[in-house]
This record gives structure tokens, C-alpha cells and sequence, in this order.
């Protein structure tokens, strides 16, 4: 187990360093004067909340491992609580995007359905029907956390770059 402890670190590490790194880059935009498109605002959103909340998964089992020593118990809470937050965070990022009337770019699209497609193991895996629940799997989450949100960032430097295109 203190092997997946370490990867969870790592990722956690690398999260809040590509927020931090994109935050960043994000406000240069607006340090030089431009004025960001509610779009791109929500994407500097999607980025930012969505890495920060993959901070708290995968930190989240190293935090339960101090008080339970049962590995499948720590994986099983912490994928009811990647579902509650998944399910808030998309609920309020669906509702902005309809709000402002957002493109729906393939990359967007992709990463939405990702995060569907992800719905149903978490599911699974919590009630133990079909998976078993590992840490190794947690770390997969979190890994795609990561993905989405460089995803996105990527975008957003693209949206940067090549403003309406």
C-alpha cells in the first residue's frame, strides 16, 4: 500500500503544480490588459477547480489510511466522495456553460463524456460489484483529472493565442 500512498502523493504534487502554472498564465492575460470571454473565464474555471479537486481525491485516501487500515474501506469512501464531488462540480459547470451559452468544442465534448463514462465504474467500484476496489484505481481517477485539466489549459492557450477562431 505505501507504494499507491507514494503515486497519490505525486499526483497531488503534480496537481496543485499545474494549477498553480495555470492560474498563473491564466492572470498574465489580464495583467497585460485583455479582457477574458466568459468562455474563457470558464475555462480557467474548469481548470482550476477541477485540478484542486483532484488535489482533495487523491490526497484524500492518504488522509483515511491514519485512522482505518482496511485499503478497500479507504478506496470505497473515497470513491462515494469523488462521486458527491464529480457530481456538484459537473452539476455547477454544466449549469455556467449553459448560462453563457458556451461552444461545445471537442475537446470540451470529450472530457465531458470522459467524466460520464467514469460515473458508472465509481459506481461499481463503491458498491463492489464489479471492481475491486484499489488505490490503483483512485490513482487512475486522479491521473484523468490531470489529463482533462491540461486538456482544457491546452485549449484555453489556444483560445489565448488564436482569440474567435
Amino acid at each position: 500500500m505505501e507504494s499507491s500512498f507514494d503515486v497519490l502523493s505525486l499526483l497531488a504534487e503534480i496537481l496543485v503544480a499545474f494549477v498553480a502554472f495555470a492560474a498563473i498564465v491564466a492572470s498574465l492575460r489580464v495583467s497585460f490588459g485583455e479582457v477574458l470571454s466568459d468562455f474563457q473565464k470558464l475555462l480557467v474555471q474548469f481548470f482550476t477547480v477541477s485540478g484542486l479537486i483532484g488535489v482533495s481525491i487523491v490526497i484524500l485516501p492518504i488522509v483515511l489510511a491514519e485512522f482505518l487500515t482496511n485499503e478497500e474501506l479507504i478506496v470505497r469512501y473515497t470513491m462515494f466522495y469523488i462521486l458527491a464531488t464529480s457530481a456538484v462540480y459537473l452539476f455547477w459547470y454544466l449549469w455556467s456553460r449553459i448560462k453563457i451559452k458556451a461552444p461545445t468544442p471537442l475537446v470540451s465534448a470529450l472530457v465531458m463524456i470522459g467524466y460520464f463514462v467514469w460515473s458508472p465504474i465509481l459506481i461499481l467500484t463503491a458498491l463492489g460489484i464489479v471492481f475491486t476496489p484499489t488505490l490503483g484505481l483512485v490513482a487512475a481517477y486522479g491521473f484523468w483529472v490531470l489529463i482533462t485539466s491540461v486538456a482544457i489549459f491546452i485549449y484555453f492557450l489556444y483560445e489565448f493565442i488564436h482569440p474567435g477562431e
